[in-house]
């Protein structure tokens, strides 16, 4: 019994298959922002939310930016009318913090 040899166009074929599924970049699973709370400013509620940034830090810049509109160095900022009840969105690359009303 004979054994036919394998072409060596297969060969290489697999090994770069096997190659490439080694070193493919691995995706990343979706992240929903976290919850950093409520916080009441000027009689008014306001749950908070962070995303790529620490809860502290995001509740800081929330409550300067809801009382006197200063976004924080860096940010940019966007504000939403009454038909909505997000309130604002700032963002700085992949950072971002924002507040909903309740």
């Amino acid at each position: 019994m004979h054994s036919r040899p394998i072409p060596r166009a297969g060969l290489v074929a697999v090994a770069l298959a096997a190659a490439l599924a080694v070193l493919a970049p691995s995706s990343h699973a979706i992240v929903p922002p976290s919850d950093c709370g409520r916080m009441t400013v000027q009689a008014k509620r306001y749950t908070i939310k962070a995303d790529q940034l620490r809860c502290s830090t995001a509740r800081e810049h929330a409550k300067r930016y809801l009382s006197t509109r200063e976004r924080p160095s860096g940010y940019r900022c966007q504000r939403f009318g009454a038909e909505t009840k997000l309130k604002f969105n700032c963002s700085r690359g992949d950072k971002r913090f924002f507040a909903i009303r309740r």
